[in-house]
């Protein structure tokens, strides 16, 4: 096997693990803790990236829009699928 294939296997892995912690710890932290609709309004927000993200990389008269459209959208993915497992907390409702 070729020297560059192993370093990008190799480097591959060691980031989609570094990625993988960050949810898992991620989620025990934040899991239970967060409010239904503080977990909405995050995740619209991320969602909401996402639309701008794409519209910028497909418009046609701004490069600039192209190359920042893509960064939103790689990061607005990464952030939706940190979030994604994320569990809101339990709503509480009075027994009155």
């Amino acid at each position: 096997m070729n020297l560059q294939a192993i370093t990008f296997i190799v480097g591959f892995l060691l980031i989609l693990g570094l990625f993988i912690t960050l949810i898992n710890r991620l989620s025990r932290r934040l899991s239970g803790q967060v409010t239904q609709s503080t977990f909405e309004i995050v995740e619209r927000i991320i969602i909401g990236g996402i639309v701008l993200g794409v519209i910028g990389m497909f418009q046609p008269w701004l490069f600039v829009g192209y190359k920042y459209g893509f960064l939103l959208v790689l990061f607005s993915t990464l952030a939706f699928i940190v979030w994604s497992h994320i569990t809101p907390a339990a709503p509480q409702y009075d027994n009155t």
